[in-house]
Order: C-alpha cells, then structure tokens, then sequence
C-alpha cells in the first residue's frame, strides 16, 4: 500500500470521525420516518414515500450543483456549512404535525446534503490514492455499518419518549459533525487543477463508459433503495410491531460492521471491482426473490442478512470504479453525476416502492413487488456483465484519454 503524509492519514481519521457521527444521526431518524407517519400520522405509504423522495431529490438531485461548489470552493467550509443546514432541518422535521412541514423539513434536510456530501466524497478522493481507496471504503463503510448499528437502537430507544426527542437527537449528532469539519478537519488540498464548471460538465458528458456506468446504477438502486423502503413496512407487519424496524437496520449495520473490511479485501485479492459488483447485485436479486416467500421475522431477518452481503461486496467496489474512472481535473463532477444518479434510482425506487406496497395490500398480490425487484437488480447485473471497458484494469481506464 502506497504511504500517505501524515496530514492524508489525520484527514482520512478525522473523515471517520465524521462519518460515525453524520450515520448516527442520520440512522437514528430516517428509518422512523416511514413508520411514524404512516401509522402513528395516518398518512399513506404513497404520500411518505414521496416526501422521502423529495429529500433524495433535493440533495442528489442537486449533486451536479455540490459537485461544482466541491471543485471550486475550500471544502471544509462547504462541509461545516451543510451539516448546520441538516441539523436545522431536524429539528423542523421534530414540529412537522402536517404534509406540508414535512415537505419542507425533507427539504432543508437535502439541501444541506447538497452543501456537504459532494465536498465529504471528494476529500476521500483527494486523501486517499489507488493503492489504498478501496480498503479505506472498507474501513469508512465499515464505520458506517457500526454507526448504523447505533442509530436505529438509539432511534428507537428515544423513540419510546417522543419522536420529537428523535429529531432532536438527530440535530445533535450533526452539530458535532459541524465541530468536526469546523474546527478539527484540516485543510485538504486537491492535486490536480480543475476544469471550470463548463468543461467539467463537458468532460462527464463525453465520457460514455462512465455515463453506461451510471446508467446501469441507476437501475441498481431502484431496487436496491427497498430497504429504507418496502422493507421496513413488511417487516413491520409481519412482526405486528414498530420496533422490528429498528431491529432489521441493527441487523443490516451489525453484519456490515462486523464484514465489510473484511470480506472486501478478501474479495480484491481474487476479483476485480466491477466482477465483485456484479457478485454483490447477484445475491440482492436473490435475496429480493426470497422476501417474496418469507412469514416470520425470524427468516425475513435472515434474508435481511444475505441482502446485506450483496450491499457489502457492491457498494465499496462501486464507490471505488466512480473514482477510478473519473477525469481528477472534475472530480467533484464525476462524484455529483455519479450521486444524481442515486438520487435518481433511490427516489424513483421509493416512489415505485410505496406504489407497489399500497397496491399489493388492496389486491393481495404480496409477491409482486419483491419480484418485480428482483428482475430489476438483474437487469442492472446483466448490463456490468456488458461493461468491458470497465470490467479493464483500474490503471487503463484512469488512463484513458479525458478532455483537455
């Protein structure tokens, strides 16, 4: 593994600080939301899952506009700027007794992932190297995993008080994120020039295998998005109980906290990025197909498990072909077309999910969703299996030509 400065390995720690702290927050809250407007509010799953995608929307929607600010701006400001906004945003969501607040809390709560995310993801980008990317992605999600462990368990233990004490436990988490980028992060210095934001844009839309790439993430994530989704209402009414939820999202965090360095650098001795993410989306289709089939809590947590090694070997091995295939002069471009990506298969994936889950309670047909899912993450699986340009070696496809 190439060495870092002493500056890189004191950024890339005190990024892991700021990850533990940000997915706390963040996991202690979101997995609620479906379930306390829907049956403590009454509102339908349609209706939540469209405010849900009306956060995906604002903050990866607009990652194209984060991704500008990441290239052209210092990033620490940007970062400390964004998780003040999302604290703000918590504590609305804490009074948001109607639709209408709702929408503007899920709001407030993406714009400030606008301000920060593209800024965190490039500083990852800058401080870590080719040699050892894809083990820090291991390492910062495997911080992720044990950060979501914590938060759903502390969600729904605050949630036995008030969910407005939730929301607030949420704010506090990122005013500590806003400490951290504020006054503990030290300065990250790109190292290579970038594009002005015309060429930039100019340099991803010529780009035709990363926008493939892209393409098929896209497809990836509507079906992958089902576990903020459809997976917490089954779950929930298998169990009969609110609680459940809080216990699958422990589940998913444990196993990824407990495997993820792990069986990544397990998997990078044999296989390359792009086969380990066509391994990863194999086991979510049949994971997904499973579900179909599952009545107690006990196997639909054991699928929960298998789901969540797909998402394990997938996600880092995904997140290291975007920095891989990227031009470095429009890095934070590269990460904002890769992040409305998301924004595009999550939210329309969570509007799908909520149709879908309404629909098979009025009609009976239980299965259809999840195996409707299924042949989704096949479509995605079968699409990489196509990519040879990617499927090439790391170093000849960062060494293709960009523009100049």
């Amino acid at each position: 593994m190439a060495k870092s400065s002493r500056k890189e390995r004191r950024g890339l720690l005190i990024l892991l600080f700021f990850t533990f702290f940000m997915v706390v927050g963040f996991g202690m809250i979101m997995p609620l939301i479906v379930g306390h407007y829907v049956n403590a509010m009454g509102f339908s799953a349609t209706a939540v899952a469209i405010a849900l995608a009306t956060r995906q929307f604002s903050q990866q929607g607009l990652a194209l506009v984060g991704g500008a600010l990441a290239d052209r701006f210092e990033l620490r400001m940007l970062i400390s700027i964004g998780v003040l906004l999302r604290s703000v945003g918590f504590v609305t969501l804490a009074f948001a007794s109607d639709y209408s607040i709702l929408l503007v809390a899920m709001i407030v709560i993406g714009l400030g992932g606008v301000l920060f995310e593209m800024p965190y993801q490039t500083a990852i980008a800058t401080l870590t190297n080719s040699e050892n990317r894809s083990r820090y992605y291991s390492l910062n999600n495997t911080v992720t995993g044990i950060a979501s462990t914590v938060g759903p368990l502390l969600g729904v233990l605050l949630l036995s008080f008030d969910f407005k004490i939730v929301c607030i436990g949420a704010a506090i988490c990122f005013m500590v994120t806003f400490v951290i980028s504020r006054f503990a992060m030290p300065p990250i210095t790109r190292t290579e020039p970038s594009y002005s934001v015309k060429d930039s844009i100019k340099a991803v839309a010529n780009d035709r295998p990363y926008l493939m790439f892209t393409f098929f993430m896209i497809i990836f994530w509507l079906a992958a998005s089902q576990i903020n989704i459809i997976f917490p209402l089954q779950i929930q009414e298998i169990s009969g109980s609110a609680g459940s939820v809080g216990v699958m999202f422990a589940v998913y965090a444990a196993v990824t906290a407990v495997l993820q360095y792990h069986l990544v650098s397990l998997l990078l001795r044999k296989y390359s990025s792009l086969q380990s993410v066509v391994m990863g989306i194999f086991i979510i289709a049949i994971a997904l197909l499973l579900i179909a089939f599952v009545g107690t809590t006990f196997m639909f947590l054991a699928v929960v498990v298998l789901f969540t090694l797909g998402m394990l070997i997938a996600r880092p091995n995904q997140q290291t072909i975007v920095v891989s295939i990227a031009d470095p002069k429009a890095i934070g471009m590269y990460l904002g077309v890769n992040s409305l990506g998301f924004a595009l298969g999550s939210g329309i994936g969570a509007i799908i999910g909520g149709i879908f889950f309404d629909l098979s309670k009025k009609t009976g047909l239980h299965m259809l969703p999840w195996f409707f899912f299924s042949v989704l993450s096949i479509v995605s699986m079968l699409g990489f299996m196509h990519m040879k340009k990617v499927s090439q070696s790391q170093v000849a496809i960062s060494e293709r030509k960009h523009i100049n």
